[in-house]
């Protein structure tokens, strides 16, 4: 990364309350590190005047003087007087995201058919592996302005944290010996068991072992004592979101993401 001077933690981590505007963003450092550049993301947004052209420009002039090579945000699908505003300042629809949610009975779901098991490191190559291939439709390999390789390389990082990670646990699905999924979840204090990052193995795709993965999941959840699951899919996955469907999950409201990206 370029040197950065004094004032980069004000320009990387900062907000706008206004009459006219509330905008808050931060660094995501994971990211960082991946481009080798600041990677700024939107926390907080919302319009509250016809001023608020004018009242993001210490927001565009955090991305400039930073340095940054990437800003994202996502906002709810109504939220168009913001949406319209960052496309003011050169950010660009990239996709439109569920978050499914699953209610858990009380009797619980069938055993699945696959083994689950908590990830250790010997299997991190074939993890690694199916992360390094499975994905094709998320943000960073759509956008055209945008290496998909860093993409694939973002999702194995991601594997390789989880094993250490305080919360999150990665989880090798398998059947026999032969691994053909992997889900990274999360069991939250309010009794949901968030599902991350989840793959099939593309050399398994097409063989029933998505939805055999997915009720294998649903039922361990279950037996961790989760009341419900909760996760995000992106509305372009159509095989995957058929899937959520089948499986009786809910779909609340969709959300919209958004790209800034420097000009080369």
């Amino acid at each position: 990364m370029p040197d950065r001077p004094l004032d980069m933690t004000a320009l990387l981590n900062g907000c706008i309350d206004t009459p006219n505007l509330e905008l808050s963003w931060t660094e995501a450092l994971w990211d960082s590190k991946l481009f080798g550049a600041p990677v700024l993301q939107i926390q907080t947004m919302a319009v509250r005047g016809n001023a608020a052209r004018t009242d993001i420009s210490p927001f565009v002039d955090a991305l400039q003087r930073s340095g940054a090579c990437l800003s994202s945000c996502r906002l709810s699908h109504d939220r168009l007087n913001e949406s319209f505003l960052l496309e003011d300042i050169g950010f660009r629809f990239i996709e439109m995201a569920y978050q499914p949610e699953l209610a858990l009975s009380a009797e619980g779901p069938h055993q699945g058919s696959l083994e689950v098991h908590a990830a250790t490191e010997a299997d991190l190559p074939a993890i690694l592996d199916i992360a390094g291939s499975a994905f094709g439709n998320e943000r960073f390999h759509m956008d055209p302005r945008l290496s998909s390789k860093l993409g694939d390389i973002r999702y194995q990082n991601w594997v390789r944290s989880s094993l250490a990670h305080p919360t999150q646990r990665l989880h090798a699905i398998s059947d026999g010996s032969q691994i053909v999924a992997f889900f990274i979840t999360e069991e939250q204090a309010n009794g949901t068991c968030y599902w991350h990052l989840t793959a099939v193995a593309p050399a398994a795709q097409g063989k029933g072992y998505g939805r055999r993965s997915w009720e294998t999941m649903i039922a361990h959840a279950h037996r961790l004592g989760s009341r419900r699951i909760q996760t995000c899919i992106v509305a372009r996955n159509h095989r995957v979101l058929n899937l959520y469907a089948r499986l009786g999950f809910h779909f609340p409201p969709p959300l919209t993401t958004f790209h800034w990206v420097r000009p080369r």
